[in-house]
């Protein structure tokens, strides 16, 4: 480790030591490659006390190799602890993105020139716990109910173009549908994360504008629209959790997750960032969606949008890597799934303040021009295609995880 990075840490030391999880950073470190199997066996002794344990983790940590400074400070990002990656570095692109509040000048004593992140949240959660409190007999958080989608909204310049006719299964090519003939055809939840405590990352306008046009699509298309805004981690989950009780009845769910996105080093999975400030993966949201979760949903086509940076780079050439699912099992523990990003891993994608987001603009436009006579995976094509003629410096992906049907959306045609 280089001699400055050692010197962050002792700097830091009380801080990191009174600030952070021991089993959360013990784990995370050794999933990163810095600490192997045997060598995380001594923080377990509960002989000494975790505040001990930890004071000996941070000192080995300094003698761990050139990459283990990163690698403790792509930790501490991960979960939340971004006031410690800005201490121990001062190149921190949080450093950039973070404004801190500025406090009236007529407050006293030497604490009062700093605002602790830990009062804040703990601010955040009791004002949370104001408005969402946990059903009886149970210790798990009640997600918030949706933004009121039925509130007006202003109608987009577009026309969304119904079918005229339902669409048959081609029995010569062995070529199933999936089902989308009912007044339940399907429904659209949308979490859109705006703004971040204490300005950690900037405010990401346009972002509504995106949410008017993705509900008068999907609502003139005939499905039901749910919105969620500006959820916390913990909001997040709860709601995640909820899913099955959402999707009742219905033929098909689309899920559009647009937020802040950080690229995860070695891997084409990307962190998610919510509005305290904390990460969930793209692939933990997709896994609510599994088969062992929802067990009772198996064969209902799933889409997932993701409107986030993947990444730093601009997309000036073609690159980037096919996700794929992380669990292997007997039986398919994922089915009937279609990812499709707004961008390719470890590139940006591209936002508009006044017109929103490259890629939810021409999403929009495309299905509804199209929708009436093309399947989903065509769609995704038309929309990509779009992307790299309109604005040329941005690609999309689609992954498919057994999503082995054609889905119509047979936009305004009903049995």
């Amino acid at each position: 480790m280089q001699e400055e990075h050692k010197k962050a840490i002792q700097r830091n030391f009380s801080s990191l030591v009174e600030g952070t999880d021991l089993d959360s950073m013990v784990m995370a470190l050794y999933e990163k490659g810095v600490f192997s199997q045997q060598m995380i066996e001594p923080y377990r002794d509960t002989s000494i006390t975790p505040r001990e344990r930890k004071r000996i983790l941070y000192r080995e940590i300094t003698r761990r190799g050139p990459q283990a400074f990163t690698m403790l400070l792509e930790a501490l990002r991960e979960m939340g602890h971004w006031d410690l990656v800005r201490d121990l570095d001062p190149n921190s692109p949080l450093q950039l993105r973070a404004r801190r509040p500025v406090l009236p000048p007529n407050l006293s004593g030497p604490q009062d020139n700093f605002v602790s992140l830990t009062i804040e949240k703990h601010k955040l959660k009791n004002n949370n716990n104001d408005i969402i409190k946990p059903r009886p007999g149970s210790d798990a958080p009640v997600p918030p109910p949706p933004v009121n989608s039925s509130e007006p909204v202003a109608i987009p310049c577009f026309h969304v173009k119904k079918s005229t006719h339902f669409f048959e299964d081609d029995v010569s090519r062995d070529i199933q549908l999936y089902r989308t003939r009912s007044r339940k055809r399907g429904v659209l939840v949308v979490f859109s994360y705006i703004s971040f405590l204490l300005n950690i990352e900037p405010n990401r306008d346009g972002v509504n504008v995106d949410c008017d046009k993705l509900k008068y699509l999907f609502s003139e298309i005939g499905f039901e629209v749910l919105t969620y805004q500006n959820l916390t981690l913990e909001q997040t989950r709860a709601t995640l959790e909820q899913m099955s009780s959402v999707l009742a009845g219905y033929e098909c769910v689309f899920l559009v997750v647009s937020s802040h996105g950080h690229e995860r080093r070695y891997s084409s999975d990307t962190d998610i960032r919510c509005s305290d400030g904390k990460f969930i993966s793209l692939y933990a949201i997709v896994d609510y969606f599994n088969n062992r979760k929802l067990p009772n949903f198996t064969d209902l086509p799933k889409v997932f949008i993701f409107q986030a940076c993947r990444g730093e780079n601009e997309d000036f050439v073609q690159g980037g890597g096919a996700l794929a699912p992380l669990h292997h099992a007997e039986k398919p523990l994922y089915s009937n799934i279609l990812i499709a990003n707004s961008t390719l891993p470890g590139f940006i994608s591209h936002r508009d303040v006044k017109a929103g987001s490259w890629y939810i603009q021409v999403l929009c436009e495309v299905f509804a021009e199209r929708a009436h006579d093309c399947h989903v995976d065509e769609l995704f094509t038309l929309v990509d295609k779009r992307l790299r003629l309109r604005f040329g410096r941005q690609t999309s992906s689609v992954d498919r995880w057994g999503f082995n049907n054609k889905l119509y959306l047979h936009p305004g045609l009903y049995e």
